[in-house]
C-alpha cells in the first residue's frame, strides 16, 4: 500500500498537508492542493490506519457485538437463524454510519468482561444478556451499552430495542384456537427470557378462552437434535388429537416437521405445526410455516441508531423499544 511519504512527493506538498487533507483539515490546504492530493489517494486507493485516527479523534471507530451463548449449540452460536441474521443488520447498519464491527461471542462472562476492557471500542452492542450482567459490564467499562432482547430487566439505566414477544404468543394462541385445537403445547429449550415471554402470551390467550391453565403446556426440548428427537418421538402420542404444538423457534419447527413427516404424520391434517421469527425456513419449507412475524433486520438497525444516538449525546438515560409482530397465517395448521 502507498505510504503518505509518497504522496506528499508526488503532489509536492509536505506529509503534515496530506494528513491534514485525510482528516479533513480543509481550513489549512489550499482548495487546489487539496483536490490534488485527494485525487492522488483516490488513484492510490490510500487506506488510513485506524491507530491513527483512534489516537487524534479519541476514537477507534469500532464497536463491539457480544453474545453471550448461555445454551448449547451443536455447531456454533452464527448458525442459529436469528443471531446470523441480526448480525448481519447489525454489520451493515455500522458500516453504513462509518463504524466498524468487532463480534466476540463467549459462555463465560469473565471472558467477556476481559475483552471489553482490552479492547478501545467506542460502544458494545450485547445479545439475550441478563440485567445486571448488563448492569456490570456497564459499570466496568464506562462505555455506552444497548441491548438486544435484555432479559429479567430490573430497574435502572439501560437501552434495550425488544419485540412484543409476549402479545406474539397471545396472538398466536388465540389464532390456533379460533382455528379449533382442542390443546396447545409450547415447545423451547427453556422457559426463560424471551421464550417466558411468549408463554406468558399463550397462557392469557388460553385463559381468557375459559379453559383452566395446564402444570404441563409447556415441553422443553433437549440440546441436540439426536435429543431432541426423543422429544418429537414422544410427541407422536399427539397425532389425530386435534392438538397442535406451539415451537418458540421456527428452526425447531421446522426440524420437528421434517421429524413428524419422515415419521409418515400428515400436517396439518393430523397434527398441527406453528413457530416463531417468520424465518426463510418458514417460507420455503412445506407446508408453508404458520408462525409470528419479527422484523430481525429493524431490530438490528434500531440498535445502531440507538447507540449513535447515545455516543452522540442525543440520548440519555433509559430508553426500551418494544418492536411489533405480525401473525403469518401458512398452511401448517388447519384453517
Amino acid at each position: 500500500m502507498i505510504a503518505v511519504k509518497e504522496i506528499a512527493e508526488m503532489a509536492g506538498v509536505s506529509m503534515t498537508t496530506v494528513y491534514n487533507v485525510i482528516h479533513g483539515n480543509a481550513k489549512k490546504v489550499s482548495k487546489a492542493k487539496m483536490e490534488k492530493i485527494q485525487a492522488l489517494l483516490n488513484e492510490y486507493h490510500y487506506v488510513p490506519k485506524m491507530g491513527l485516527s483512534a489516537l487524534k479523534n479519541n476514537s477507534s471507530k469500532i464497536i463491539g457485538v457480544v453474545i453471550h451463548t448461555s445454551r448449547y449449540y451443536e455447531d456454533t452460536v452464527i448458525s442459529d437463524m436469528f443471531y446470523s441474521h441480526v448480525i448481519g443488520a447489525l454489520e451493515e447498519s455500522l458500516r453504513t454510519a462509518g463504524y466498524y464491527m468487532m463480534l466476540y461471542s463467549a459462555s463465560e462472562l469473565e471472558d467477556i468482561f476481559h475483552m471489553a476492557l482490552a479492547w478501545n471500542v467506542d460502544g458494545l452492542i450485547v445479545i439475550t444478556f441478563r440485567y445486571q450482567e448488563y448492569m456490570k459490564l456497564k459499570v466496568l467499562t464506562n462505555k455506552p451499552i444497548v441491548a438486544i432482547d435484555l432479559i429479567d430487566k430490573e430497574s435502572g439505566d439501560y437501552f434495550n430495542v425488544g419485540l412484543q414477544d409476549e402479545n406474539g404468543g397471545y396472538m398466536m394462541t388465540k389464532y390456533l384456537l379460533e382455528c379449533g385445537y382442542q390443546d396447545i403445547f409450547v415447545c423451547s429449550r427453556k422457559n426463560v427470557g424471551v421464550d417466558h415471554d411468549r408463554w406468558n402470551g399463550f397462557r392469557k390467550a388460553w385463559a381468557e378462552s375459559g379453559r383452566a391453565l395446564k402444570e404441563n403446556d409447556f415441553i422443553s426440548l433437549y440440546d441436540t437434535e439426536n435429543e431432541r428427537n426423543k422429544n418429537y418421538n414422544r410427541m407422536l402420542k399427539f397425532i389425530n388429537r386435534n392438538i397442535a404444538l406451539f415451537f418458540l423457534s421456527d428452526m425447531f419447527a421446522v426440524e420437528a416437521m421434517h421429524y413428524f413427516q419422515s415419521h409418515g404424520v400428515d400436517i396439518p391434517n393430523e397434527l398441527g405445526i406453528a413457530g416463531f421469527d417468520d424465518s426463510p425456513l418458514a417460507k420455503y419449507c412445506y407446508p408453508r410455516l404458520t408462525t409470528v412475524r419479527q422484523d430481525i433486520s429493524e431490530k438490528g438497525k434500531c440498535a445502531v441508531d440507538m447507540l449513535i444516538a447515545v455516543l452522540e449525546g442525543r440520548m440519555e438515560g433509559k430508553a426500551e423499544v418494544r418492536q411489533p409482530v405480525k401473525l403469518v397465517k401458512g398452511d401448517s395448521v388447519k384453517k
